[in-house]
């Protein structure tokens, strides 16, 4: 049931781009549906606040981003971000990976277009996501994409050569594309320098990019 509710709520963003909040309650309930089988003592002691986003995520960038954390508190991004975390960490297998993709995609859309309608303190993002938990990095480089006044060459060379996963690597290779025509000479050496040295799987999404990448110097 989980699964359905998961698959329905993400078919339902692509169909209908401005869906509401009730879109994303029917991707976090199935979400936490998905995973409640695998993790039931993790989900006794998860702590929802009275607005319905996780409570913990929400401190944990208010401790590095209190500005950024106000403007979330705002939206359905937090809640999103949680659901992607619980998704992404407990349903690690193949047959999942298709919900993972596309929880990680509708969450790096909908922070893209935050960051189009909210001016956000780009040291504060950076710090963010040098410091965030692994969603939180992924969530960064979503408002990155919406926002190129947050972006870095730094943040884009943690994200392809010190990533938490491949998930956020390739966020952070489709993000050096979109800036590419931005960035400098000596920027874009660097990037490849750091694509270089993170040695992508062979034939995989990512080594596509790099190689988009290369061909465009």
């Amino acid at each position: 049931m989980g699964l359905v509710l998961l698959v329905a709520g993400v078919w339902q963003t692509v169909r209908v781009p401005d869906s509401g909040g009730g879109v994303i309650a029917v991707i976090a309930a199935g979400g936490l549906l998905a995973v409640s089988p695998l993790v039931v003592e993790r989900l006794t002691v998860l702590a929802i606040g009275p607005d319905g986003v996780s409570v913990g995520l929400v401190s944990d960038i208010e401790n590095v981003a209190p500005q950024s954390a106000e403007i979330m508190r705002q939206t359905e991004l937090i809640g999103l971000a949680e659901s992607y975390a619980l998704v992404h960490e407990e349903l690690r297998g193949a047959e999942h990976y298709a919900a993972r993709v596309a929880l990680q995609g509708l969450l790096v859309k909908r922070a893209a277009s935050l960051a189009l309608r909210r001016k956000f303190d780009p040291l504060e993002v950076r710090r963010l996501f040098a410091e965030g938990a692994p969603v939180v990095r992924v969530l960064v480089l979503g408002l990155m994409r919406g926002d190129s006044s947050l972006t870095d060459v730094n943040t884009i060379r943690a994200a392809v050569t010190e990533s938490r996963s491949r998930n956020e690597q390739y966020q952070g290779l489709l993000l050096a594309e979109a800036e590419w025509r931005r960035l400098s000479a000596s920027d874009k050496s660097l990037i490849l320098a750091a694509i270089d040295a993170a040695r992508l799987e062979a034939g995989s999404d990512r080594a596509s990019i790099a190689e988009r990448l290369r061909s465009r110097t």
